[in-house]
Parts: C-alpha cells; sequence; structure tokens
C-alpha cells in the first residue's frame, strides 16, 4: 500500500516531524521501560532522597533520564503542533510564531529539566 503524499506535506507538518514523532514514540517507550525497570525492580533499597542521588551517580541513568526528557518533550510538543495545525493553523501567518514558541518552550522545559538532575549529579 503506497502512502498517500498529502500526508506528508510541508503545509501538514511534514516528514520530519512526522519521522521525529515515530522515533521519539520508540524512545519514550525503551527509556521510560529502563526508568521504570531501574527504579521498581533493581531498586538499591528504599527510595529517599540520598538514594536517588546515589542512582543518579551513575552516568547511565542519568543518560537513560536526559534522552527521556528529550524525546517527551519534542514527542508532546510535535503532537499539539500537529493538532494545532490539523485545526487550520497551517496556511496562516502564525504558524511561524507558533513554532518558535514551542521551539522556545521545548528548549526551556529540556534546560529545566537537565537543572533539576544535575542538582543529584553534581
Amino acid at each position: 500500500m503506497a502512502m498517500r503524499t498529502e500526508v506528508l506535506e510541508g503545509s501538514r507538518g511534514g516528514m520530519w516531524p512526522w519521522l521525529g514523532q515515530r522515533v521519539t514514540a520508540v524512545l519514550v517507550l525503551v527509556t521510560i521501560t529502563i526508568h521504570l525497570v531501574l527504579t521498581h525492580y533493581i531498586a538499591i533499597g528504599h527510595l529517599s532522597y540520598d538514594n536517588i542521588g546515589a542512582r543518579l551517580a551513575g552516568g547511565a541513568v542519568v543518560v537513560n533520564d536526559v534522552v527521556l526528557l528529550v524525546a517527551v518533550v519534542f514527542h508532546g510538543l510535535n503532537g499539539l503542533r500537529m493538532v494545532v495545525l490539523d485545526w487550520g493553523l497551517a496556511g496562516s501567518g502564525g504558524r511561524r510564531v507558533f513554532d518558535l514558541v514551542l521551539w522556545l518552550v521545548g528548549i526551556a522545559a529540556v534546560v529545566y529539566g537537565i537543572w533539576a538532575l544535575w542538582a543529584w549529579v553534581s
């Protein structure tokens, strides 16, 4: 079955956001599974502030959490973008402003999330 070209048209989001949505969906599933397994099944004692700090001292846990953070933020904001484009913003001049706002919100969310993790790592 051939994919309809209008699904990937630039006015409806474009190919890269479409592909990014699929890639981040897989990343979210994989990294949330790793996060949950590490948190609930391979536990180092009971969850406490000190215990979480000890877990985050391991580089792999931090890398997993940062990848999870970036994937969730991109996936969520890109999904919001697609819904808004489907509602008719695609043809208006406000699309570029909306995209810029989403990028700024996404970058701010990732920076804030990494800053929150960094408090436990350092």
